[in-house]
């Protein structure tokens, strides 16, 4: 690249586009905190989404590697993309109900892409589109995929030692040899390889080919690879035990095992698509045009951010509203046993004035209480000698008290 390009740069991050979207994602990033740090604690505690972390950096280089497109074209902000925010609500809002957080975190993500979109322009984001849809592997996605992963890896392996003539029994995801027990569990089921594999094959696809139906082959592969290695795996563990006379000598350092065995497969990949490679494209011409006016990049850029920031306003302008009225409901209801109880005291005060015999009724909230032992009754067929026999007169050491249910 050109010293000018080079220099160019800086002037680019400095640009009021840079500026729209960098706020427009800050903007987006405050709404969906809840979404950001779930993924956040995905990627810290599982180690099938370790990968997640080197997402940014690597989106990051291939922006670097294409840094010629962003200096040569002009961003020509557009207005229509806001349209593509409505289905993404729609996945935000129904995900919400169902419980989802991936299908939560997947709307972040079509969120941040189409206000790129707006922001850049559909050419040049477009341009830029390998980079930026790299950005989708943010979200930790897959794992409703374990239970077929692990029932292929245990038809697998029962294949395999079918094939093999080694005696063994077969009930679901347990597999019985003369030498042993075998569980293909869920951390042996390959979604850890998988993902990773996906992740690497996308990578490779966007910086070694340029034909689509070379990159989407590479990436198909990159897909059932790691399934299939992992089944070979699986089998190679369960014949390791039937040879050492021991499945726990077998299954011991399994998992050290596979991340070698993995790596391999993924050299051997790498390898496998080197003889397809193809040179990278050839400098565009620059598309001319003027810089974007700061009126019509705030109306391409606020529409899709108000709409994207519009369900979890919503839902938290919902849930408050709903927390004043269960609160209010609750204070209500609580108030009734109260009223209660002090007219019943009031009239009991009345009753005592006039020298009336004093039997206090029980209600379902109210115990009655004596005040020298503390024993407490709410039962009216009980009667107060029963329940308190620490009493000298039927009244005169009980008071009423309110109890919630």
């Amino acid at each position: 690249m050109s010293t000018a390009r080079a220099a160019g740069l800086p002037t680019f991050l400095r640009s009021p586009v840079c500026g729209a979207v960098a706020l427009g994602l800050a903007v987006m990033a405050a709404a969906y905190r809840p979404e950001i740090t779930a993924a956040v604690t995905v990627w810290s505690t599982s180690t099938a989404y370790g990968h997640c972390w080197l997402v940014l950096p690597i989106v990051a280089w291939l922006l670097w590697e294409r840094r010629a497109v962003l200096l040569a074209w002009t961003a020509h902000p557009a207005i229509w993309p806001v349209v593509l925010t409505l289905p993404l609500a729609g996945l935000w809002l129904a995900s919400t109900w169902l419980g989802a957080m991936e299908g939560r975190q997947l709307a972040v993500v079509g969120f941040a892409e189409v206000l790129l979109m707006a922001a850049l322009g559909w050419r040049l984001w477009w341009a830029l589109s390998a980079a930026l849809l790299y950005l989708l592997f943010l979200v930790p996605f897959g794992a409703f995929v374990t239970p077929q992963l692990q029932h292929f890896t245990a038809s697998f392996i029962v294949g395999g030692l079918r094939v093999l003539g080694v005696p063994y029994d077969a009930d679901a995801f347990s597999i019985t040899i003369p030498e042993g027990t075998f569980y293909v569990a869920e951390a042996c089921a390959g979604l850890r390889f998988l993902i990773a594999s996906i992740a690497f094959g996308v990578l490779y696809a966007v910086t070694m080919f340029r034909s689509p139906g070379r990159r989407a082959a590479f990436i198909a592969v990159s897909c059932v690879v790691p399934v299939v290695a992992n089944g070979v795996r699986g089998l190679g563990i369960v014949l390791l035990g039937h040879a050492l006379g021991s499945a726990e000598a077998g299954a011991a350092d399994h998992l050290i095992y596979g991340w070698i065995f993995f790596s391999i497969v993924i050299v051997l990949l790498a390898l496998a698509g080197l003889p397809f490679r193809q040179a990278p494209a050839p400098s565009r011409p620059s598309v001319p045009g003027t810089a974007a006016s700061p009126r019509r990049l705030l109306l391409a850029c606020a529409p899709v951010v108000l709409v994207a920031i519009a369900g979890p306003l919503c839902a938290s302008v919902l849930a408050a509203a709903g927390a004043g009225a269960g609160a209010a409901v609750s204070c209500a209801k609580a108030d009734v046993p109260v009223r209660r109880a002090a007219a019943r005291i009031a009239r009991i005060g009345r009753k005592r004035r006039k020298g009336l015999k004093i039997v206090p009724p029980g209600i379902n909230s109210v115990w009655w209480k004596c005040r020298r032992c503390g024993v407490a009754g709410r039962r009216r067929s009980a009667g107060c000698a029963q329940t308190c026999q620490a009493m000298d007169r039927t009244c005169g050491e009980m008071q009423a008290k309110v109890v919630r249910r």
